[in-house]
């Protein structure tokens, strides 16, 4: 996977999530809803490209957990302020 794809991934992985909230995915499912939207790009990805199918899901397990994780941070310094 590219730079250009990896930075543009982790907002797409935080809006999906995001809808994905708004129907009714709250907690621990929020998380898995990162991961497995994470994966399932990557796994796209491969799809389309030459990279391994390990490469792909490792890859989509970042990403999900660094949206998850950008998300998270972003919450917690929304209501510090």
């Amino acid at each position: 996977m590219d730079t250009l794809s990896t930075i543009l991934s982790v907002p797409a992985v935080l809006a999906i999530t995001q809808l994905a909230k708004a129907f009714g995915v709250a907690g621990k499912w929020a998380l898995m809803c990162a991961l497995v939207v994470a994966v399932a790009l990557n796994v796209a990805v491969y799809l389309w490209s030459a990279s391994g199918l390990f490469a792909a899901i490792v890859g989509g397990l970042l990403l999900g957990l660094s949206a998850a994780g950008l998300y998270d941070a972003a919450k917690t310094a929304s209501t510090k302020s």
